[in-house]
């Protein structure tokens, strides 16, 4: 059940405001669309915001996807030992993320369960204090081409080492 959102913890509320977080998996989801000829796994956008927003994997990701998405997270497993707890508290707000991405019309999903992103484009803004949320867009944009180029969606989750 959701919490009102007078109900909720400021900070709580501001970072994983729903607009913020379905605008991050919108992006993954849009740049993982334009790179394969398959549309997004509804399983992704759970490892979409523990990835994207946890400061220090987001600062380890490489610059391009050239390195090979499991050979990065080998190489930086200790970023990764708590991976499936700290996915499992964040899926409250990927729910809620993608009712809103749904309710604003800016997602949708087709008859397999896949995600189809609107094609708009991302919203960069050029001020200092949106350095942060430009780079999390980045990365967000870069982890759905990133996501693309691997193996199935049970790869990654086992890889990842989260379970049912």
């Amino acid at each position: 059940m959701n919490i009102s959102w007078t109900e909720r913890n400021t900070i709580v509320a501001n970072l994983f405001n729903p607009a913020f977080c379905g605008e991050i998996i919108r992006v993954c989801a849009k740049e993982y669309n334009k790179h394969t000829n398959t549309k997004f796994p509804y399983a992704y956008a759970f490892i979409i915001l523990p990835i994207v927003l946890h400061k220090a994997t987001r600062e380890r990701m490489p610059r391009s996807v050239r390195t090979y998405f499991f050979v990065w997270v080998e190489k930086n497993d200790d970023l990764f030992f708590d991976f499936a707890k700290r996915t499992k508290s964040m899926v409250k707000y990927t729910k809620e993320a993608l009712s809103f991405l749904l309710a604003h019309n800016k997602i949708e999903f087709n008859d397999n369960a896949e995600i189809v992103a609107s094609d708009e484009r991302v919203k960069k803004i050029n001020k200092e204090d949106y350095q942060e949320y430009n780079e999390i867009l980045k990365k967000a944009e870069m982890l759905g081409k990133w996501l693309s180029s691997t193996s199935d969606v049970k790869s990654i989750y086992s890889f990842l080492r989260i379970t049912p």
